[in-house]
């Protein structure tokens, strides 16, 4: 009642505002070129007006609204043409892959795409290569490496110094500890980690040379040249930046789209909009400090999460979550805590997941727990299964005539020394605790997968591979517009707001200098919505 009678007193101010968003467009009238420069890095992070004139650099965008800008422009009939410069681009491959897809929709909605780049690495040439038109500077150079492998192996190097690694793993495939106990390989684990790096070389090859197999090799080059991609046809010509960015063009406003979007979606009672949070979990799985319990980039810690989790639950503005998880793995106890408290949010919420870019053993333990996995065809994922590592450096420290003498010593206390040997009953104890983890992660992915619990050691055992939706691991195979489109039909297709969650800014780790103070200075949250071009909405967040 209230939220209506609001929208009506407003009213005659947003119909002025209208208005002059009309009046703006007539002056664009004519245009067809929309001029795109891509961000060199995604934020990732909130940050305050403080940090922001701290730091003194140029603010730049998430991944999600450069996704939802290209997408309005795929959809906006007077847009003709996308002209879009590539600086040194820092991302990671799932972010040019995802990226790159959205270029293909809006040239296939009939659109031309022109790219400029000077430099890069694979990860620009799948950006260049989706364009219509791709052009390159005379002294243009590209780094290219392909997925490979070339692991080191530590375990005789550790036993010439008196160092002894004892591995406990609950599958031949959960490799991560033989770094440190073999010289090479087991024959099952680099089997799979050669089968991994194929498979993801040739979803690859195939986007690079857009289905051309003689172009292949061409990909192997570690350095190409601008001359050498014209000569293979991949390019479609060398110019200077001044020329590709020729003065004759006809170009929109940089807010055109918001514009024409803006007007295209007034309404004079809107109705009310569902909100959905993207929440980023990205590192590896830990506790974490109990005592400081914020939210940091790069670390998934279950102090700070689950609080997260439980306020986006008491919610009841909140609708759906979506978990863009990409983590390698980490404590199993402490996955299992998040993974609770994932069925918790569950019990009030839709919960889906997209699968960044490594998500494997503890990461897939969390996204086991939804209702729904997108996941990126580039994404690393599996390694379910468990693994622990023991080190005993007894013959190290007699090398250097150092002793240690056990006293009051029990059955099973030796485990947490690094200079007694294990006794026969602590190895299997230790195997049978491996076992345990591996018995309930198992459940965890069978309950969640709907995947019979036999069939378990078919996907398990610590194998990693590519997202399938024939075995199970994930859904559907997508972008983060994808996972979010697939929430917004499970809403019934209504209009929603999405609201992405981001961690703040730590200014304490980026300045070490500044110690205990900027340890306990805590930023104000900003309530300031970002305008997106999209039917969604983004609001810069920081949940306590």
């Amino acid at each position: 009642m209230f939220r209506i009678l609001f929208l009506i007193i407003f009213l005659p101010f947003r119909l002025l505002y209208q208005i002059y968003l009309r009046l703006s467009l007539i002056f664009q009238s004519g245009r067809e070129v929309f001029e795109l420069e891509f961000p060199a890095v995604f934020e990732d992070s909130y940050k305050s007006y403080f940090v922001k004139k701290l730091q003194g650099k140029e603010e730049t965008v998430t991944r999600l609204e450069l996704l939802i800008l290209l997408k309005l422009i795929q959809k906006n009939g007077k847009i003709k043409t996308l002209d879009i410069f590539l600086p040194p681009l820092e991302w990671t491959l799932s972010e040019f892959y995802e990226v790159r897809n959205q270029i293909l929709s809006i040239k296939e909605s009939g659109k031309t795409v022109r790219i400029f780049a000077k430099e890069g690495g694979v990860g620009t040439l799948l950006l260049l290569t989706a364009a219509t038109e791709k052009y390159l500077a005379p002294e243009s150079e590209f780094m290219v490496l392909l997925p490979s492998a070339e692991p080191m192996f530590f375990g005789k190097f550790l036993k010439t110094w008196g160092i002894e690694v004892q591995a406990f793993a609950s599958g031949p495939y959960k490799s991560f500890a033989e770094s440190f106990t073999r010289g090479e390989f087991s024959k099952e684990a680099k089997k799979n980690l050669e089968t991994l790096i194929l498979d993801l070389r040739k979803v690859l090859l195939s986007a690079l040379t857009n289905g051309e197999k003689s172009l292949e090799s061409l990909f192997y080059k570690p350095i190409l040249s601008a001359d050498e991609l014209l000569s293979a046809g991949v390019i479609t010509g060398i110019k200077s930046e001044n020329e590709f960015s020729s003065e004759d063009r006809k170009l929109f406003s940089a807010n055109y789209p918001n514009l024409h979007h803006s007007i295209k979606e007034f309404k004079i009672l809107p109705k009310r909009k569902a909100e959905v949070v993207i929440l980023p979990l990205e590192g590896g799985i830990t506790g974490g400090d109990y005592l400081h319990k914020n939210r940091e980039n790069g670390k998934i810690e279950a102090f700070s999460l689950i609080p997260n989790l439980k306020a986006l639950a008491e919610d009841k503005k909140i609708k759906a979550v979506i978990l863009e998880i990409s983590s390698p793995g980490g404590s199993a106890f402490y996955s299992e805590q998040i993974h609770q408290e994932i069925m918790e949010l569950k019990k009030t919420k839709i919960v889906t997941a997209y699968f960044k870019d490594t998500v494997a053993s503890g990461g897939y333990y969390l996204g086991s727990a939804v209702d729904h996995i997108t996941a990126s065809p580039v994404c690393i994922t599996g390694s379910i299964g468990a693994v622990s590592i023991r080190a005993n450096l007894q013959k190290l420290y007699k090398k250097f005539q150092l002793n240690k003498e056990a006293v009051g010593f029990y059955p099973f206390r030796d485990i947490h020394s690094e200079f007694q040997p294990l006794s026969k009953q602590s190895v299997q104890y230790l195997e049978s605790q491996i076992k345990k983890t591996e018995g309930l992660f198992y459940r965890r992915v069978s309950e969640g997968r709907k995947i019979p619990l036999e069939e378990m050691p078919k996907i398990g055992m610590g194998r990693v591979y590519l997202p399938t939706v024939e075995n199970r691991i994930v859904d559907s195979l997508g972008g983060l517009l994808d996972a979010v489109h697939e929430v917004k039909e499970r809403l019934g297709g209504k209009p929603i707001i999405l609201t992405e969650e981001l961690p703040a800014y730590n200014l304490k780790n980026k300045i070490p200098i500044l110690g205990g103070l900027m340890a306990e200075l805590k930023f104000l949250e900003s309530f300031n919505e970002v305008s997106l071009l999209s039917p969604v909405r983004l609001f810069w967040k920081n949940r306590k």
